[in-house]
């Protein structure tokens, strides 16, 4: 299956979003609207703090959860962190992302993918161990990004991969094996993969296919049997 086929097939949940606020929201609402099928705003008291405010999801009409709005808020532009720090753990928009997984976003920005990919990255750190997979649309975006793979490589046990479309003229990154030449596939797309070592609770995923040149569409999953085919297709695109 090629990445393209894989993105093809992703068949989001129905979800809908409330916000409970004293003020309508209509940053938060006009990018909720490019992921779930329904926005609702509802009026708080106007002597409601803001800090009070909150968002409520419905998944195929049952309730899932009820979220401080500043997560959202958050990750409009989220803090960007090293998988390893721990200012990581206080970032509130990690619970949108954690209720969110297998929600296509329409308009997703580059920022907002790099934290997602923060939190895969942070879960393998976690974890030591198993296998990480990455991919970069080509070798300018992978060597600012060379430390960060260094680190992980030689203070854990993982296993890591990454894919670029272009060639590596670079000096190689020590436990890091780099698949180069990977073509228009892997040029097209954002994609990181986590098997979690055989931890379900661990293993993530994400995807996103590039729009223009700041937008993206994409979505990121927890679920085991997608990330193995997400996984299976990045191997798949650098063949």
């Amino acid at each position: 299956m090629t990445l393209s086929a894989y993105f093809a097939q992703i068949d989001p949940p129905t979800r809908t979003v409330t916000i409970y606020a004293p003020q309508p929201q209509p940053d938060v609402v006009d990018w909720f609207q490019t992921g779930v099928d329904a926005v609702d705003y509802r009026s708080l008291p106007d002597v409601t703090a803001a800090s009070q405010s909150f968002f409520v999801i419905h998944e195929d009409d049952a309730f899932v959860a009820a979220i401080g709005l500043e997560a959202a808020r958050e990750f409009l532009e989220p803090p960007i962190n090293e998988p390893w720090a721990d200012a990581l753990d206080d970032a509130s928009y990690r619970r949108l992302v954690e209720v969110f997984e297998s929600t296509v976003w329409h308009s997703l920005e580059r920022r907002q993918l790099l934290a997602v990919s923060r939190e895969i990255e942070n879960r393998a750190w976690r974890a030591g161990s198993g296998t990480l997979r990455v991919g970069f649309q080509n070798s300018d975006a992978l060597e600012p990004m060379e430390a960060v793979y260094a680190r992980l490589a030689a203070e854990s046990a993982l296993d890591i991969h990454v894919y670029i479309a272009d060639d590596w003229d670079r000096p190689s990154i020590p436990g890091v094996t780099i698949y180069a030449d990977g073509g228009d596939e892997i040029g097209s797309f954002w994609v990181l993969t986590f098997d979690g070592d055989g931890d379900p609770l661990r293993t993530s995923g994400l995807i996103a296919r590039e729009r223009d040149a700041d937008g993206f569409e994409g979505l990121w999953t927890d679920d085991t049997q997608l990330v193995a085919r997400l996984e299976r297709a990045l191997q798949a695109a650098s063949d």
